[in-house]
């Protein structure tokens, strides 16, 4: 009975393996059946929507790739027709009441070509009010926000050896005639911009709020108007303006300072006159200065604090962010209006510095 044992076993060691192995070719022959299917349902997709897209422009069209759905995105398409294959096109593909549905974005870029073209016809009168070609990126480019609605803003993009930051007369000349040339040649364009061969800045001019702005006083107005409510340049400005006073509070054990940037001001909102009324600042601290052993702290504190309580206009928020290169973990932040609840600085230090 016991030399049966291992025959046995042996026996069913090998049924087993056949089970095993059955298994494994259905599950493979299951899975080759699927993506057979799926590969022929996808063609069969594919040649639906480029009869469609083709039955609704009357050309041939080419599919260059697609980007399968995820949970973000739907599945899409980027096609181009024959004999327009710089025109590259998105079709996306929608599911709607469980009908699919095809929208693409075809007559936006045939419109950014075609004013592409026109800017070109027309850089001989550009290129006399001192405006070429950009350096960097195309002239003529699009944002579509919603490819169902069509919603897009269009750029035009022309270099310039000015940086208009003075706003010379000739200068405001000739971006008030740039801007005549757009609207006498029905330029489908929403915003310009003018980058400087000087420097990195950059001139801007949307058009969607110039309406009734057509001499250069107006023109110059409306610059003056985005400057000052541009927060970038509006950062740099109040840095300036503050910074002699900004040194006067440092104590020693501290710096009106940020790290990572050279500005330490980040104005979040100004007011009409350009002035930073909301912002973010940077404090960095000497290392180990940012802690209760710090015996001073409550004075380098209410000398922060007195710094911002003394700028005018009067700040409506201001986010402190305060650095201390040996402390671990996240720098301590809060909003200046929160001393409020506190009956003392040396209360808030307790609170807010955990050693």
């Amino acid at each position: 009975m016991q030399k049966k044992l291992p025959g046995i076993l042996s026996g069913c060691l090998i049924i087993i393996g056949v089970c095993v192995l059955l298994v494994i070719g259905m599950i493979a022959w299951i899975y080759l059946n699927y993506a057979k299917d799926s590969q022929a349902e996808s063609k069969a997709e594919d040649q639906e929507m480029k009869a469609f897209i083709e039955e609704k422009y009357g050309m041939e069209a080419k599919i260059i790739d697609e980007t399968e759905a995820n949970f973000v995105d739907g599945h899409s398409y980027r096609l181009a027709f024959e004999g327009q294959e710089d025109l590259v096109f998105t079709v996306t593909e929608h599911v709607d009441n469980y009908a699919t549905i095809y929208r693409d974005d075809y007559q936006v870029v045939l419109a950014t070509h075609e004013t592409q073209q026109q800017i070109e016809d027309l850089m001989p009168q550009l290129e006399e009010l001192g405006f070429t070609t950009p350096s960097k990126g195309k002239m003529v480019e699009h944002l579509l926000k919603e490819i169902t609605t069509g919603d897009k803003v269009r750029f035009l993009t022309l270099d310039s050896e000015h940086s208009y930051e003075t706003h010379e007369t000739a200068e405001i000349e000739a971006l008030t005639e740039l801007l005549g040339l757009v609207r006498e040649n029905n330029l489908d364009i929403q915003v310009i911009r003018i980058p400087s061969r000087q420097d990195d800045s950059a001139t801007g001019m949307d058009l969607r709020e110039m309406d009734g702005i057509e001499n250069a006083e107006q023109v110059e107005a409306y610059l003056v108007k985005r400057l000052l409510s541009d927060l970038g340049p509006a950062s740099k400005r109040m840095q300036t303006k503050w910074q002699d006073a900004a040194a006067q509070a440092e104590t020693g054990r501290f710096r009106f300072y940020d790290q990572w940037q050279e500005q330490w001001i980040s104005c979040q909102e100004v007011n009409d006159t350009g002035d930073c009324t909301n912002l973010l600042a940077n404090v960095t601290f000497e290392p180990g200065q940012l802690s209760q052993k710090n015996l001073q702290l409550e004075e380098d504190l209410d000398a922060i604090f007195g710094f911002f309580d003394s700028i005018t206009p009067k700040l409506t928020t201001v986010d402190l962010l305060l650095v201390d290169p040996e402390r671990e973990g996240d720098p301590v932040r809060f909003f200046l209006a929160e001393r409020a609840n506190y009956d003392s600085t040396e209360q808030l230090i307790q609170d807010l510095v955990k050693d």
